[in-house]
C-alpha cells in the first residue's frame, strides 16, 4: 500500500516536472497562437474610432473632451474595485489571504 502510494506519487511528480519543462521551453510562440486564430476566424485588424460621445449629458464630437472622458473612466475603475472590495471585506478576518480575491 505505501509503496503503491509511493509509487503514484513519484509518477505524478515526474509527471509534472516533465511538463513544466516542455512549456517553459516550448517553441510555440503567442504571437504564431494569435495569428493562428485571427486565420481561422478571419478576423482583420479593425481600427475603432469614437467619433462622438454623450460626454456629461450632451453630444461631444470634439476628441479633446472624449479623451478626457475615457481617461477619468479608466483611471477610476481600479480606484472604484479597490474601495468596493475593501469595503466589503474589512470586515472579514485580513489574515486570511483569500480576501484579498
Amino acid at each position: 500500500m505505501i509503496q503503491t502510494t509511493r509509487n503514484i506519487t513519484r509518477n505524478t511528480v515526474r509527471f509534472c516536472l516533465q511538463s513544466s519543462w516542455q512549456h517553459k521551453n516550448s517553441t510555440v510562440k503567442p504571437k504564431t497562437i494569435w495569428n493562428i486564430v485571427k486565420t481561422i476566424t478571419n478576423n482583420k485588424n479593425m481600427i475603432n474610432t469614437v467619433s462622438t460621445m454623450n460626454v456629461n449629458d450632451k453630444l461631444s464630437s470634439n476628441p479633446l473632451p472624449i479623451a478626457n472622458a475615457f481617461n477619468s473612466y479608466f483611471s477610476s475603475v481600479a480606484e472604484n474595485l479597490l474601495i468596493r472590495n475593501f469595503s466589503v471585506k474589512n470586515t472579514t478576518n485580513n489574515n486570511d489571504p483569500r480576501t484579498y480575491l
